[in-house]
């Protein structure tokens, strides 16, 4: 295992948002050598030669090929590097210096595992046209699935939008088992074997989505809805119910309609949306959309 940073990503067929962050990880200043390992799960050409003057690697499959577990763990046996990041092509780091605050950590010995923060991009940037307004203040996250989990597995939720690990800690553990929700079975099988996992808010991303359709945004949470069985987690009807009532929160949606900040009927209806959608993929759903 060489003494090497490896980044990875997997991409299916992306818009600009790739060049810029190809452009941003080119910059980076690190104290060790790096390596991409690209997962392409697309069809295009136009993705593909896009990625190649940047790539070390990149690995092909079928778009009908891709679950995120097994992919995940697919992309990560084919790095080289003593230090494994996982990212996403839409995660854009804020300065020249994340990748280096990303391991430094690990470098150091004091910890197995980092995640970095993500934050919202100010209204307005072109590299996230239409962003979903609730993921504003991480409110997109504000049902119940996910506290008991944290209690028990370390009261910090990991990400691979913007992590970095140990590769050992990725050998006795792993992505695979689940078809959503990839780093939380990750976090559950490196919290029991004992590894230590830090935040650091200096290794930054911006991040964000755009779901303008309700079916977009159902079949979203949704899919979370069912990583969250396969990692273990039941959002019964008491937790529904609990979530469907944040009466709070429906007079901030309220009033941010009133000051015609919301677009879409995805925005307006977001807090009844959610945990309804997540109660489906938790109890119904057979597989991701």
């Amino acid at each position: 295992m060489k003494d090497l940073i490896s980044v990875t990503i997997m991409v299916r067929d992306s818009g600009p948002i790739l060049d810029e962050f190809l452009k941003r990880l080119s910059e980076q200043k690190t104290k060790l050598l790096r390596e991409l390992i690209v997962l392409y799960y697309g069809e295009g050409k136009d993705t593909l030669k896009r990625l190649k003057p940047f790539s070390s690697k990149i690995i092909m499959i079928s778009p009908d090929k891709f679950d995120l577990g097994v992919s995940r763990d697919f992309v990560c046996k084919n790095t080289s590097g003593k230090y494994v990041v996982t990212v996403s092509v839409d995660a854009l780091p804020t300065n020249n210096f994340w990748l280096q605050e990303l391991v430094e950590p690990m470098m150091h010995n004091k910890a197995d595992i980092v995640q970095g923060e993500q934050k919202c991009p100010k209204q307005g940037d072109p590299n996230y046209p239409n962003f979903f307004y609730w993921e504003r203040n991480y409110l997109f996250f504000y049902t119940s699935e996910e506290k008991r989990f944290l209690k028990q597995y370390g009261n910090m939720g990991l990400s691979c939008v913007n992590m970095a690990f140990r590769k050992k800690v990725w050998e006795n553990g792993g992505f695979n088992g689940v078809s959503y929700c990839e780093d939380k079975i990750f976090q559950k099988r490196a919290y029991n074997s004992g590894y230590v996992n830090i935040f650091n808010k200096k290794a930054t991303t911006l991040h964000a989505h755009s779901y303008t359709t309700i079916s977009s945004l159902f079949n979203r949470v949704s899919n979370e809805g069912l990583g969250w069985k396969q990692v273990g987690e039941n959002y019964n009807i008491l937790l529904i119910l609990k979530d469907l009532c944040r009466f709070d929160l429906h007079a901030l949606a309220l009033e941010a309609l009133i000051k015609n900040k919301l677009k879409y009927p995805s925005e307006i209806l977001f807090f009844l949306i959610r945990p309804v959608a997540l109660y489906w993929g938790n109890h119904f759903a057979k597989s991701v959309y």
